[in-house]
């Protein structure tokens, strides 16, 4: 009897060591809708006009991309580093050297620029400073501001700052079930409960509340929104177990399943505060986007190729600078789609010469940030590498 034959793998477990260069193109297009969503109103005239209008409405779901993204990320540093010798102290010395320097930044530059803008500060702005100003800013929505007595154009938005809060609250919180629960099929469970709880909690929160007040609740805390973040992390673990290939495999039909799912959400429900949005379908496109991402991870895989050019990943990687920057003056970048549009007398020249010029100053702010500041930051992550990236001179990310 011949020996078995060993069926060829074509993927292999993960570690954090493991580096994707697709994922920066994961983030490019996360960035992109979030852009399109908040600058991309107002196209009209035509056919492909009023779809471009209409499609760029769902930019918001690139928010719900990155969670995804960055719970696969964080779940899978967490788990590898499990035996650290420092694992509390590396992870947020590293998560803190990442994130908290622009952050700050930006907070400093718009207290400096106080005297000249006369910004009008409130206590709770303050909140945000300790990643809690969602909270606030759920209850009453001019804490995402700080108004100006100057100029109504001078106003700074932190509206967008919501998502940074959830983020921080999560990585605050995550190590310790991490670390708690150890063992991977234990927090493979512990993370499916909490996505049913979320689900369970945005449809008592909406039975409550009603639609209006829900939905600013359910969108922007952590506890309705945890399960975007946590079904990355599901994602992350089953691909460091023994049928990752096979799992890899899959993710394709969970992202063209979860899409489709979604797609008849909302055309059959296209209301933005609807139960069919805000309960079960947020779960559902953070499925459909853990299959993107599983998808991606193959090399030379369609979706691999897509998200691996070479535009996209220089875009994702200044792409947290880039979400930090390119709401906080929103109504100067308004004034002058404004005034292109009185200038030149077409909206659709309007937008293209101001949603350009605004894209691309918000990239070389960004570039500029991450190469002259942020870098110098990063650099300080060789003094707290991970044990095995000790051992095996090999780390997940490295400053260029």
């Amino acid at each position: 009897m011949p020996p078995a034959i060993e069926q060829k793998r074509y993927f292999q477990p993960i570690d954090f060591r493991t580096r994707f260069p697709a994922l920066d193109g994961l983030r490019a297009l996360a960035i992109i809708a979030v852009f399109a969503d908040h600058y991309g109103g107002g196209s009209h005239g035509g056919k492909l006009l009023n779809f471009l209008n209409h499609a760029r409405g769902y930019g918001w779901l690139g928010v719900d991309l990155f969670f995804v993204l960055s719970g696969f990320l964080i779940t899978g540093i967490l788990y590898d580093t499990l035996d650290d010798g420092r694992y509390f102290l590396r992870f947020y010395v590293r998560r803190s050297l990442r994130i908290f320097p622009i952050y700050y930044l930006v907070f400093a530059v718009l207290l400096l620029l106080t005297p000249i803008a006369l910004y009008q500060w409130r206590w709770g702005h303050a909140l945000f400073l300790i990643y809690m100003g969602n909270f606030l800013g759920n209850y009453d929505f001019s804490y995402y501001e700080v108004a100006s007595r100057r100029s109504h154009v001078l106003l700074a938005n932190i509206g967008h700052f919501w998502s940074l809060c959830v983020e921080e609250q999560f990585y605050m919180l995550w190590p310790i079930a991490v670390y708690t629960l150890r063992k991977r099929r234990n927090l493979f469970l512990a993370a499916i409960a909490l996505s049913l709880l979320a689900i369970v909690l945005r449809g008592l929160e909406f039975a409550w509340q009603g639609p209006v007040i829900a939905e600013r609740w359910i969108i922007r805390t952590l506890p309705f929104r945890m399960d975007d973040l946590l079904i990355g992390g599901i994602l992350a673990l089953l691909l460091r177990g023994p049928h990752a290939d096979r799992i890899q495999r899959a993710c394709k039909w969970a992202f063209l399943i979860g899409t489709t799912i979604t797609i008849a959400i909302f055309y059959l429900s296209p209301a933005y505060d609807s139960p069919w949005r805000l309960i079960p379908g947020l779960t559902v496109i953070g499925i459909a986007f853990a299959g993107l991402i599983g998808s991606t991870l193959r090399t030379g895989g369609p979706a691999y190729r897509i998200f691996n050019l070479r535009p996209l990943r220089i875009l994702g990687k200044y792409s947290y600078g880039f979400y930090i920057y390119h709401l906080l003056f929103r109504w100067v970048w308004l004034a002058l789609l404004g005034w292109c549009a009185n200038t030149f007398h077409s909206i659709a020249l309007a937008g293209i010469l101001a949603l350009t010029t605004n894209f691309v100053v918000t990239f070389l702010v960004s570039k500029l940030s991450y190469d002259f500041f942020e870098s110098r930051f990063l650099r300080y992550k060789v003094h707290f590498e991970y044990d095995r990236e000790q051992s095996t001179r090999k780390h997940a990310f490295i400053v260029k």
